[in-house]
């Protein structure tokens, strides 16, 4: 499989202006019915543009084919598990201190909405050659937490090293993913998240 180096934008047209932006929140929204409804065997833009209320031609002028409407939805959820991730990482308006907890917490539970529809589209992104996307966005987290390591980890004196970062980073990330693709139902268990905490904390007070 070819991978890319780098992010390239699938989407012909730029919805810049609110009725552009309108049409592609219809597009996706109907991509999402669809998967829910009837998987991705049902999938193709012909049936999109019906179920949107659109013209197939409309829908053409925004994305090529089904696979760049999948990657779109895929990248949106990385950049709002992203924003997720690091508001919770960033909150000191909730009096919790527990910034582990928070972050992990933040990111079940964006792996529980639409998990069809978000396993299918990232399943997409990996196999057009964009895996490294989901890459990029572990590593602005990873920096973020070796930023504020005093408040992300409280109680420890030595800086964090890049490389428990990257580790403990793609071991979170890897759980999550694993969890998405085999459909798990851990994923509604408060357990789940207790493991995961857990496992950060088992990690950095023996390293």
């Amino acid at each position: 499989m070819h991978r890319k180096s780098q992010t390239v934008d699938l989407v012909r047209r730029k919805p810049r202006q609110a009725r552009a932006q309108d049409t592609v929140e219809v597009i996706f929204e109907a991509t999402a019915q669809i998967l829910r409804r009837k998987g991705r065997a049902a999938l193709n833009t012909n049936y999109i543009a019906e179920c949107a209320g659109i013209s197939v031609g409309t829908l053409y002028q925004y994305f090529p084919d089904k696979e760049s409407i999948l990657v779109a939805i895929a990248r949106r959820e990385i950049a709002a598990d992203e924003a997720a991730v690091i508001k919770a990482m960033s909150d000191t308006e909730t009096g919790e201190a527990d910034l582990v907890r928070l972050a992990i917490r933040a990111l079940i539970a964006r792996f529980r909405r639409s998990r069809d529809v978000r396993r299918i589209a990232m399943e997409t992104l990996i196999s057009e050659g964009y895996g490294n996307e989901l890459a990029s966005s572990v590593q602005k987290v990873a920096q973020m937490v070796g930023a504020r390591s005093d408040r992300f980890l409280p109680g420890r004196a030595e800086p964090v090293s890049p490389i428990s970062l990257f580790v403990i980073t793609r071991a979170i990330s890897g759980v999550m993913r694993a969890a998405s693709q085999e459909q798990s139902p851990l994923l509604d268990s408060q357990e789940f998240e207790d493991e995961l905490v857990h496992l950060v904390r088992a990690y950095f007070s023996s390293s």
